[in-house]
């Protein structure tokens, strides 16, 4: 059985100068890609700003609508107007859901999302997923990695059962290969396909490599960035699409 799966920051729905909202283009390129499950970053749950200009500001709920039956979205930032965090599609059903508090500090409100999905496969009747957002600096991020590795420890995933971990890592300096792939013994799906992580930012000339899709006890079958079908860029980063085999 395969898996399709994509991460994505969407921030919040607009480009990369905030001047172009492109939710309906982010909502088609999601369904382009056939995913079976989804990792999204920066979706807005509430905005009265983008209310009174018009604008969707319930993202979970317009991307989530008729593709996806099961969706989990948890709120990380919260202000006055509204609250914005992580979301996870599926297309099997979601039977539990938490999300992890991983701030480090008052200027980043940052969560990791884990999701407990049941699979129709004879040998796996669940797999654990978690989409994450850390930090931008190294300092907070290795707080992050220490809190996500005593987290996914402590689920009841054993030794060989699937598990994956997707998102926006800001691990531009290539620092949590330690912790994702020595202490926890995951592989990161696009660098075990091509030899190196995939530069998904900026979107217009991506050079760093920020987002990522960590795997465990599962076959990378491809990796690529997932392209758009203009030459816009709908966020400031580049999606991130995988299919794995149990």
């Amino acid at each position: 059985m395969k898996l399709k799966i994509l991460s994505y920051n969407i921030h919040k729905g607009f480009d990369r100068g905030n001047k172009n909202y492109f939710l309906e283009e982010i909502k088609d390129l999601i369904k382009n890609s056939h995913a079976d499950i989804v990792f999204l970053q920066e979706v807005v749950g509430k905005n009265e700003k983008y209310k009174k200009k018009g604008l969707i500001d319930s993202q979970f709920e317009f991307l989530a609508d008729s593709i996806w039956n099961h969706f989990s979205y948890a709120k990380n930032a919260l202000y006055d107007h509204g609250h914005h965090g992580n979301l996870i599609l599926s297309k099997y059903p979601i039977e539990s859901w938490e999300n992890v508090n991983i701030t480090t500090n008052s200027l980043e409100k940052r969560g990791f999302l884990v999701c407990k999905i049941n699979i129709p496969h004879k040998n796996n009747k669940h797999i654990y997923v978690a989409c994450a957002h850390l930090d931008l600096l190294h300092r907070g991020r290795k707080i992050q990695y220490e809190t996500i590795k005593n987290k996914i420890r402590s689920l009841d995933v054993a030794d060989h059962e699937p598990l994956i971990i997707a998102g926006d890592f800001n691990d531009w300096n290539k620092k949590c290969t330690t912790t994702f792939e020595d202490e926890l013994g995951m592989i990161e799906a696009h660098k075990t396909a091509h030899g190196r992580f995939a530069k998904t930012f900026p979107a217009s000339f991506p050079v760093l490599t920020l987002d990522r899709i960590y795997v465990k006890n599962m076959k990378i079958v491809k990796s690529q960035i997932f392209k758009q079908k203009t030459k816009k860029h709908y966020s400031d980063h580049l999606p991130l699409y995988c299919e794995l085999e149990f």
